[in-house]
């Protein structure tokens, strides 16, 4: 079984060696950890295919497009995720008021291998941050950076989303299964096997995930905007590297109907090939990130250069408060 599950990653890894990542799957997270409901999936979302037929750029939204910094012309979304829509039978999530989710993404060795890749140089410790911003009233025209400026209490920038998690990429379980193994992947397998169901002994990869809570006045009946945001820069180099750091972000753009009660049903779409794993990180509920705030970068020294912007950024907290903060007996 062991040398079956190599073999097809032989393929696998040959077609997934240069891929990046976005938002795979989204479900919901029980009080236990467990995931329940059905999945629900990103707005134009492909699936990927053994082989070579699947283009990673049918998902994949690398910012900046054309220079090393962003600017106010990057928009945040894939061009397949600027409106409302679902791809085929990829549904949206369904999801409660102030009900937990994980957003499911592959680490594709930005985790495991050592430096987040194959000679890279000046990338964040735990892969970077991922934020995650939530909106009522999405813009097919929406930009980055206008995004970055949102804040917790929604005052921040234009106000037309808030911030919801700020969480380290890595969530200190997942895990690609390689060739060339490695010794956290390797660890991290042994630490928490993820067999295929029905296949004692199996392997499978172990999706990372983003555990956001959604907010409580959220209203039912009614479609909510998520922006997965992952922050991935290079630190300024020594040339011929970049003198003053490049930013790299990558985003997916996802809807969720909000219900009062999550559907029983438990069907729906898989994924071709979907990660058997059925409870969240164990402290889903208290995710932290080493960068708290979206625009740390701005105020780092020697990184990038000056953007044009509406005016000074809004302060920002360095503190990550917990998903589910204590409540007050009273």
């Amino acid at each position: 079984m062991r040398h079956q599950a190599l073999a097809t990653l032989l393929v696998l890894t040959a077609n997934w060696a240069d891929a990046h990542s976005w938002v795979e799957q989204l479900v919901n997270i029980a009080s236990n950890g467990s995931y329940v409901a059905s999945f629900g999936y990103p707005r134009g979302f492909a699936d990927k295919t053994v082989g070579s037929s699947f283009d990673q750029e049918a998902n994949k939204w690398l910012l900046p497009r054309n220079s090393d910094f962003i600017n106010e012309t990057d928009l945040l979304c894939h061009p397949s995720q600027r409106v409302r829509s679902q791809a085929g039978s990829f549904s949206r999530l369904q999801t409660s008021p102030d009900s937990v989710i994980a957003m499911r993404y592959a680490e594709n060795g930005h985790v495991t291998l050592p430096g987040g890749g194959t000679d890279l140089v000046g990338k964040p410790e735990k892969g970077g941050t991922v934020f995650v911003f939530g909106t009522k009233q999405p813009r097919a025209n929406e930009t980055l950076q206008n995004v970055l400026h949102w804040t917790r209490d929604g005052k921040g920038g234009d106000r037309g989303g808030r911030l919801l998690t700020a969480q380290n990429f890595d969530d200190d379980r997942c895990y690609q299964l390689r060739t060339d193994t490695t010794v956290l992947g390797e660890a991290r397998r042994l630490q928490t096997p993820n067999p295929k169901p029905g296949q004692p002994g199996s392997d499978h990869k172990l999706l990372c995930e983003t555990n956001v809570r959604l907010p409580d006045d959220v209203t039912v009946g009614q479609t909510y905007t998520l922006y997965w945001v992952w922050q991935w820069p290079t630190a300024p180099q020594q040339e011929p590297g970049p003198v003053n750091g490049k930013d790299e972000y990558y985003t997916s753009c996802i809807d969720v109907d909000v219900v009062s009660d999550l559907p029983l049903d438990e069907g729906g779409t898989l994924l071709k090939d979907q990660d058997p794993m059925t409870r969240a990180v164990p402290n889903f509920e208290s995710r932290t990130a080493l960068t708290a705030d979206p625009l740390a970068l701005s105020s780092q020294a020697g990184f990038g250069r000056p953007t044009e912007t509406s005016g000074p950024p809004p302060a920002v907290s360095q503190t990550v408060t917990a998903l589910h903060p204590p409540r007050s007996s009273a």
